[in-house]
């Protein structure tokens, strides 16, 4: 019984030192990570309470200002009195800089605030692993055909 026992312990020693090998997570280096910010604004068109959207993403608040991509995403009444909104948005980038790239925001808060600012959870391409913020604050409205410019500054380390 005894090389049985020694042969247990042997796998068992193999076992457990393997596993921590490569069960330890490797230190991230924070250096690797970089920041970019970036100021687009959004052409919007909005109704009702559930609303979906496709929105051009262009440099300026002109609309003959070069197009950087589409904003699709929704956002949804998140509260009984009506002025908190859950925005689900997605950044297509269409442009030669980060064309194929993507980022994700999402949060809640009072569309009545001069500045709303919402979390950036995920992103694609040269966003990779993108966290960060985004700002938005209306830029221009009209309340007779419900369109509106809306300026959105992100950061985010990527």
């Amino acid at each position: 019984m005894e090389p049985k026992t020694s042969f247990s312990l042997v796998i068992l020693v193999i076992l457990s030192i393997s596993m921590a090998k490569f069960s330890i997570p490797a230190k991230a280096d924070h250096n690797e990570h970089k920041e970019t910010k970036i100021s687009v604004y959004f052409h919007d068109y909005a109704s009702s309470d559930l609303f979906v959207f496709d929105d051009l993403i262009i440099e300026g608040p002109d609309p003959k200002s070069a197009s950087v991509g589409r904003g699709q995403g929704i956002t949804v009444t998140a509260c009984l009195d009506g002025l908190n909104v859950y925005v689900s948005l997605l950044i297509v980038f269409t442009n030669e800089a980060y064309n194929g790239s993507t980022i994700q925001i999402q949060g809640n808060n009072n569309q009545l605030k001069v500045i709303r600012e919402y979390g950036v959870v995920s992103g694609t391409g040269k966003f990779w692993y993108a966290k960060g913020y985004a700002t938005f604050e209306n830029y221009f409205f009209d309340p007779s055909t419900s369109y509106s410019i809306i300026r959105c500054n992100i950061s985010i380390r990527h």
